[in-house]
């Protein structure tokens, strides 16, 4: 299971089922108008356990060319432990511009622990 919930500051949290399969969408928008591809750009979901620099990079995946679409597969996320992550997405121009498109991060702070601790990886009831 994948969704995406807001909290009542605004910000956003992708919460999923540890260790599924799932497809997350990234809608691209700029100045209130619908961003739409090249077929050469593409989006990288990136994952740590803390926003630094030190902390460990776990997952990286990158859509397929022209798609705003986040492949998440069952090994991505299987050894990781169920709790809170920091996540981000960044569109990668065909100019060679990298662009953070996703969180949209809220107020005045912009990296307090509500903007960044946005990936929460539930606990899967029933596994066999």
């Amino acid at each position: 299971m994948i969704y995406i919930s807001s909290s009542n500051d605004g910000s956003e949290v992708i919460n999923l089922t540890r260790g599924d399969d799932a497809v997350l969408s990234i809608p691209l928008h700029t100045d209130n108008e619908d961003y739409e591809m090249s077929e050469n750009e593409y989006l990288i979901f990136s994952v740590r356990e803390k926003p630094t620099e030190e902390s460990e990079l776990l997952i990286e995946i990158e859509s397929e060319k022209g798609s705003n679409d986040i492949i998440i597969t069952h090994d991505d996320t299987v050894n990781l432990t169920s709790g809170f992550y920091s996540a981000e997405v960044q569109l990668m121009t065909e100019d060679g511009k990298r662009i953070t498109v996703w969180p949209k991060l809220t107020g005045n702070g912009r990296t307090n622990l509500s903007n960044r601790k946005n990936l929460c990886l539930m606990t899967e009831v029933v596994y066999r």
